[in-house]
Parts: C-alpha cells; structure tokens; sequence
C-alpha cells in the first residue's frame, strides 16, 4: 500500500518500478552529500540499504507523513540505527519533512542524529544504535496488533553482522512460537562488518538453514532489484502462521565505486570531502543523478553550513565569559599532548601480550580500540586472539572459561558495551566466581 491519507483513506502517492529505482539513485545521492557536510557517518551500510528503503517506505507501506501517529499504520523498526542517514532520506522523499533537511545529519538539535531518535523526528518508530535489540521491539509490536485485533504489518531492518547478538535469536525463536504472520524480518546482506567479512568475524551460514529451523517463511533475493523486493514483500504478507524473513543480498557501498565492498567504509564519510579521488564529487558522478548539478550540491551544503553557523552562535552565547580563556586545552599556558586511551590500550596489551597466559577476545571493533595491537607485530600471538563477533555477552562468558583454566582473558568493546549488555555475566559470573578477567 503506497502513501495515504489517514482520514479518507485514498491514496496520496504512488510509484511504478522505473519510479522507484531513480528514487533509490535520488536518495543515495542525498545521502552522501549528507554525510560530505556531517565529515562523518556511515557509507557501507546506508548505500547497501537504500533500495529496500525506497521500496518500504514509497510504496509498500500504509503511512501517513501528515499524520505520523496513525495507529493503524505499518510499522518499521531500523535495528541497525547506525544507518540512520538512510531512513531520513526515506523520510524526507515520503513527506514526512522536506529531503533537503536532511543534510543537517549529526547537526546539534537539527532531529537528525547519528543514531536515530524517535521523539525528536517524525516518521522515527524506535531510537536505536545498540545492536540486536530491533527484532524484539518488532515482536512486541506484531504481538500488539494480534491481540488488538489490529491489521497493521511490522517491519524489521536487520544487519547481517547485527545477528551475532544473542538477542537477535532470542526474538526469531519468540516470534515464531506466536506464529507472527504479520511481522518481517529484512536482512541487509552486504557480508561485511567492522572486523571484516562476517564469515571470518563469527560464521553465519547458511541462514537460510537457520531461519528454517526457527520455523520462518525464508526468502532470498537480490536487495538491488526493485523487483525482487516488492515481488518478496508481496509474497511475505500472504504468507499465514509463520512470519518471513527476506534474506537480501547486497553490496556494501552499493553504487559508489570506492566504497564497494570496502570494509574501511563501514563508519566513514567521504575521505577525501568534496573533490578527490574518494570525494562527494565522484560519488554523486558514480550514482549518476543528473540533477545533483554542483549548483544544487552546493545549496545543499551551504544549509549545513548556514545552520551549524546559527549552532555556533547559540554555543558561544551560552557560554560564560571571563577575562581570559580557560578552555581545555586552548590557551598556551594550558596545553598538554592529547592521546586517545584507546591508544594507550594498544600500547599496554602488546607489551603484556607476552605473557603466554594472556588471551585476547574482540568483538567486531578490534582495530577501532586497538586490540590489534596485541598481534600486529607479533603474529605468533593471533592464536591467542578470538574474534567473538557482536557478542559482547559471551563474550564476557567465554573469557570466564578460559580465565577459569589459568588465562587471562583481555575482553574489548566500546566502554557503553563492554559494561552495559554484559553486566549481568559481569556481575554473575565474573565477580561472584573471582575470575581474573580484564
């Protein structure tokens, strides 16, 4: 069901196929210029996505942009909020908000922040960026719409590496014991996260095999063909007693040559800005929308720029005056040699990585914290490390048996992950079993 009109339930908005294959292209170029004017953000992932999101939300979805509370819309849950960036321009090319907004990405109280918000944006069902915590949101929600005798349908934008998560399964198990007919699981099948190929990271085939065994209706197809993707939805909502899972296949980067299949581009924006060999300029002649002309490109980042100028002002009116400057590390007589501490990690874990009884774990951020460090120039010691992909809860566990055997286990992870979505194995295991895990 494409665009409407809550209160007279007509239709506000229709695409045919052709229409929305040069939305998608429209709404990838939008997106780098949005991540060119934040000079961050993630390319791999919102470029590989981009289909499924035009295809969501410019024709398969019952929404309202006027209306974006509608109790009887379709739902769809990001659960991989790091691409975010994708969701606004879905956002903004259904009405939600005018596209070119959008170039206000990571902005402060601009609405659109790295990780999605759902009180500070229209059209936003769930704040994410913590991964494997979507699906079960979805879950609940399906299970809602079942016992209101409600007819909306939920969505679920998945990752691939996202399913390392325990609670990802958690939830595939939960949804098909309840039989959710009207829940859909996508999985953004680019092969690649931020440790590598996602079958070097932690083995995930064959999905297929497992989603069957959870007893869902499996579909695979190819995430850049229109076609498919609306032939998958299609299938998917006729399907009774189970829900489905479509398995997508997708090139991360898709439709940006530097950028395809290129690791390196999960997290970054354009290295090179505006004009370059892996520029804004050479992504938007890649992607070949013929109205991004360089004097669209440049109004559209002189709105980024024009508005973080207006932040600026704000900050600094804001902020208390004195007769000299005291901020951190500004005036010269207060400077010191700034270094990251996951530089000082790196540092500290290859020197103690010559002990024999030191282990290594990581879980999909290795070279972001360091962790590599342990084996870079040592590469007798990469025996010594496990990649336990985005797994932060076994990870804590796993590292309890192996300190319970003489080890110890060096655990890695952001510090909001590495404390948070392991605290009760922490808590349990580690502490109240004293085992000696860093």
């Amino acid at each position: 069901m494409p665009i409407m009109d809550s209160k007279t339930g007509k239709i506000k908005r229709d695409y045919t196929i052709e229409e929305l294959v040069e939305k998608a292209r429209e709404m990838r170029a939008y997106n780098m210029v949005s991540l060119t004017a934040a000079g961050s953000g993630h390319t791999g992932g919102t470029l590989s996505v981009m289909d499924i999101a035009a295809a969501l939300y410019l024709k398969k979805i019952r929404h309202d942009p006027q209306n974006p509370n509608w109790e009887d819309r379709d739902r769809v849950f990001w659960s991989t909020g790091h691409k975010a960036p994708a969701l606004y321009v879905a956002l903004g090319e259904a009405g939600y908000f005018p596209v070119k907004e959008a170039v206000k990405l990571r902005k402060l109280w601009s609405g659109f922040e790295g990780h999605p918000h759902r009180l500070r944006l229209p059209g936003v069902e769930l704040s994410a960026g913590s991964l494997g915590q979507g699906l079960g949101v979805a879950v609940g929600c399906a299970l809602n719409a079942k016992l209101e005798g409600k007819n909306y349908r939920v969505y679920c934008l998945n990752g691939d590496g996202e399913l390392d998560e325990g609670s990802i399964w958690e939830a595939i198990m939960c949804a098909a014991h309840y039989k959710l007919d009207n829940l859909v699981s996508i999985v953004d099948r680019n092969g690649l996260q931020i440790d590598g190929p996602t079958e070097e990271v932690m083995k995930l085939e064959s999905l297929v095999t497992k989603w069957r065994a959870f007893e869902w209706n499996t579909i695979e197809i190819d995430g850049h063909n229109m076609k498919e993707i609306l032939a998958a939805l299609d299938e998917a909502e006729k399907m009774k007693g189970k829900p489905t899972v479509i398995i997508a296949k997708t090139v991360k980067g898709k439709g940006v040559s530097y950028a395809e299949n290129v690791v390196a581009y999960h997290g970054i924006a354009p290295k090179d800005g505006r004009s370059g060999k892996e520029s804004l300029d050479r992504a938007l002649e890649d992607i070949g929308d013929s109205s991004f002309t360089k004097e669209k490109v440049n109004k559209l980042l002189k709105i980024a720029d024009d508005y973080q100028k207006e932040v600026n002002k704000k900050i600094e009116a804001s902020m208390p005056q004195f007769s000299r400057n005291y901020w951190w590390n500004s005036a010269n007589g207060m400077k010191v040699e700034m270094d990251a501490t996951r530089n000082g990690f790196g540092r500290a874990i290859k020197k103690l990585g010559s002990d024999k009884r030191v282990v290594a774990l990581g879980a999909d951020i290795t070279s972001s914290i360091r962790m590599n460090e342990f084996y870079a120039e040592h590469p007798a010691r990469k025996k010594r490390f496990f990649s336990m992909g985005i797994a932060e809860a076994n990870m804590a566990l796993v590292a309890s048996g192996l300190a319970k055997e003489g080890k110890i286990p060096f655990i890695g992870s952001y510090g909001v992950f590495v404390t948070g979505r392991n605290w009760d194995q922490l808590r349990t295991t580690v502490c109240y079993n004293n085992f000696n895990v860093k």
